[in-house]
């Protein structure tokens, strides 16, 4: 053995699951271990929403006899922890803007793309980790014990990273679903992009469309929106499946201007993808025509919607452009070996 991987086990599972897969695949299970030991000055008791924020782990090299530490911020905010910051040698952020980010806090950090929740851990193993990892940070807990535990249960029933792999989609058929979002930026931009598209995906004869948006009549915009409201609750394994049937997808920034889940689960399944364009920085940037289609307006929207629909061989461009990028950059085994460079 001449790597061991330490895990801090204060950390959210649904959201560092993906990078713990990448972990697993670089360096071996029986390589990595849930330990607090190191992470004593990670005061995530003081430092509000850390349990949301980022997770850490340590990399000890025995060969050379050294330890690295290493956070991984998959916040929605573009904001940093500060004491996380300070603590490691290198932070990776997802939804990271080198120009809003102050000097003071660009020289450790590295951009990594957008993530997801995925399943790591089969019933047993996701039962023993909730455990044992609760009680290897309850001095340290930074959330609720329900939350913590409800975390590993999540998990559990995500889909696993093989369920993404790409595979053929309908000529006619188009699915997209969301949630009406009350945060500023959703209410001005996103849940209005989101909501034009599904017009008209609605109004294209050529389109089967399924989806919409989903809204209580007690969200304040519900009136709003309430013609393409739906109320079917679709599991996540539907989701996945119907997403792998729909002919192309689309994508906006969401909340805080995030990246979001989507975009990388869009990635991941190697999908034709419309999207508004991105607005927090990349590992490098995804590219109009090659790996993405982005529009800037409702006009450009019509136009893309209809173009994915008539050109096939677009659409296959896209398809193998996204798939391809996702395999240079966004898997977790990418992501992992994108640290370990910036280590080295």
């Amino acid at each position: 053995m001449i790597y061991k991987i330490i895990i801090d086990p204060n950390h959210k599972i649904v959201y560092s699951s993906f990078y713990i897969k990448g972990l697993m695949d670089v360096f071996g299970e029986r390589n990595i271990a849930y330990s607090s030991k190191y992470f004593f000055e990670l005061k995530g008791k003081t430092e509000s929403n850390s349990f949301d924020h980022y997770f850490a782990f340590v990399l000890i090299d025995f060969k050379r006899n050294t330890l690295k530490k290493i956070v991984v911020d998959y916040r929605d905010k573009q904001s940093i922890k500060k004491n996380a910051y300070k603590w490691c040698d290198v932070y990776a952020k997802i939804n990271y803007s080198l120009s809003s980010t102050p000097e003071a806090f660009r020289s450790k950090i590295i951009s990594i793309p957008p993530s997801f929740g995925i399943q790591i851990y089969g019933l047993s193993k996701t039962i023993f980790y909730g455990i044992v990892n609760l009680c290897k940070s309850f001095s340290r807990l930074n959330t609720s014990i329900r939350l913590f535990l409800a975390n590993y249960k999540g998990q559990f029933l995500r889909p696993d990273l093989a369920q993404y792999k790409p595979q053929n989609s309908d000529n006619y058929y188009l699915f997209f679903i969301s949630s009406i979002w009350q945060h500023e930026n959703c209410i001005t931009n996103t849940n209005v992009e989101r909501s034009s598209f599904i017009r008209e995906c609605k109004n294209n004869q050529s389109i089967k469309f399924e989806g919409g948006l989903f809204a209580l009549p007690s969200n304040p915009q519900y009136n709003l929106y309430s013609d393409i409201v739906f109320s079917k609750r679709y599991s996540y394994l539907e989701y996945i499946k119907n997403t792998h049937k729909s002919i192309f997808v689309f994508n906006t920034p969401s909340v805080h201007e995030c990246h979001g889940w989507k975009l990388g689960e869009f990635l991941a399944m190697g999908k034709a993808i419309i999207s508004y364009p991105i607005l927090n920085d990349l590992p490098e940037p995804l590219v109009h025509g090659q790996n993405i289609h982005i529009v800037s307006n409702e006009s450009e929207l019509k136009s893309a919607i209809r173009t994915l629909v008539e050109d096939k061989v677009y659409r296959t461009k896209l398809e193998n452009g996204a798939k391809a990028y996702y395999e240079k950059y966004c898997s977790p085994t990418s992501v992992i070996k994108r640290i370990l460079n910036l280590i080295e």
